[in-house]
């Protein structure tokens, strides 16, 4: 351990040292008695000093107490058991921590008094600003003497792991279902025949309804053709692609591979309140995969992975084409992308040529930066136009909207 780090004069404790060095020299060379008082007053109070401050420490324990995981924009609770085993109070004490998800980066707490023989718990709460997964190591306490001379720092490492989530912006509604276009105007819970199952009621016969929904008893009493509808609370399955390819990141505080991460986590809460399955693929520093489960089931998972999620250079195409076997035929795929290229292009009109709904969502790099930056665009690789057109987002693009606007593309 360094001395720097375990006990150390304050910039009051250098003017005390340097004073009683100089009234030594001077008693030394005048041989005066009121000098020698002075030099050995100081040296008395510096060595008093040193030995309170290297002694204030000792005999304190510190533990971390139980905390939970947080989502950006929340306040966090990292409370630290602290006890004292020695039977005399002790002075105030200055806790400090390095936490990366603030924004501060190191959080600084004034511990009161430690009563005799006693324990406090320390309630630190901080604002979460970056996402992530964090281990959190060391914890410093640090205190000195009465005098203020000398500090000493006591160094406990107390491993524990930290996950911050994206945020989620609540989304009233994404149309998830094939032919629906707006919400019903009586504002009931409905949805296009046949696509979940719990039955509602029957309604009349529209040009997007499968004939085998038709319920014929209702039909012959109405003398028009009905069919059944069921409650408006599922999907068969839903998929979610994030980009996070290194060269197409943006720089701004808010870059566009926050606001697509942030989109990804709104549409993965919003499904988790319906009765359907969810699936993930996403690029960056390494392949991440969730395969199709029910989407209350998946959300975690999917969480955790998007908190998780570096830029790298793995491509958000290898990502699609892992997932891609795994999809079915009526999937809606969320494709989050930070680029547009060619192949991508392609892979996703294929996707909709298997019957796949895709909704494309793009966030170019010059949308999100401070600088406009000056992007050299390559001539496009295809001969033929593609089918799907992206919506372009940028900071102060509506999520919801911009997710909507998608589907109609």
């Amino acid at each position: 351990m360094k001395l720097a780090k375990y006990i150390w004069p304050t910039w009051r404790g250098w003017i005390i040292l340097a004073s009683a060095i100089i009234w030594f020299f001077i008693s030394l060379v005048n041989q005066t008695l009121f000098a020698f008082l002075l030099a050995s007053f100081s040296a008395a109070l510096c060595l008093v000093s040193f030995a309170s401050a290297l002694f204030s420490l000792r005999g304190i324990k510190v533990r971390r107490a139980p905390s939970g995981d947080a989502n950006v924009g929340q306040i966090i609770s990292l409370p630290l058991e602290i006890i004292n085993l020695h039977r005399r109070r002790r002075q105030d004490l200055i806790v400090q921590e390095e936490l990366f998800c603030t924004p501060e980066k190191l959080s600084l707490h004034v511990l009161p008094p430690l009563p005799r023989k006693g324990k406090t718990i320390l309630d630190r709460r901080v604002l979460a600003v970056h996402r992530g997964e964090f281990k959190l190591n060391e914890v410093v306490l640090r205190s000195g003497d009465p005098a203020g001379l000398f500090f000493r720092e006591r160094r406990f490492s107390l491993p524990a792991p930290l996950v911050i989530y994206p945020p989620q912006l609540p989304i009233s509604d994404l149309f998830l279902h094939k032919y629906e276009a707006s919400p019903a105007s009586t504002g009931q819970p409905i949805s296009t025949a046949g696509t979940s199952q719990d039955f509602y009621g029957v309604r009349e016969y529209n040009i997007n309804d499968a004939m085998r929904y038709i319920h014929w008893r209702s039909s012959a009493r109405h003398g028009k053709l009905m069919v059944k509808e069921f409650e408006r609370n599922a999907v068969a399955a839903a998929a979610i692609l994030v980009d996070a390819q290194e060269q197409f990141v943006s720089k701004a505080l808010l870059s566009n591979l926050e606001y697509q991460i942030q989109a990804a986590a709104s549409i993965a809460a919003h499904c988790a309140g319906l009765y359907c399955s969810l699936s993930f693929a996403a690029g960056g520093s390494k392949l991440r995969l969730s395969p199709p489960k029910a989407a209350a089931s998946a959300r975690q998972n999917i969480l955790y992975n998007l908190a998780a999620i570096k830029p790298g250079n793995v491509a958000l195409l290898p990502a699609l084409n892992a997932l891609l076997p795994m999809l079915s035929k009526n999937t809606v795929v969320f494709c989050l992308s930070l680029s547009d290229s060619p192949a991508l292009r392609l892979a996703l009109d294929a996707l909709l040529h298997a019957g796949m709904d895709v909704r494309w969502c793009l966030a170019p790099r010059q949308s999100f930066s401070a600088k406009k930056e000056k992007v050299q665009e390559k001539p496009a690789a295809i001969t033929r136009e593609s089918i799907l057109k992206p919506i372009h987002v940028s900071p102060e693009t509506n999520l919801e909207q911009a997710l909507n606007l998608a589907m109609t593309i």
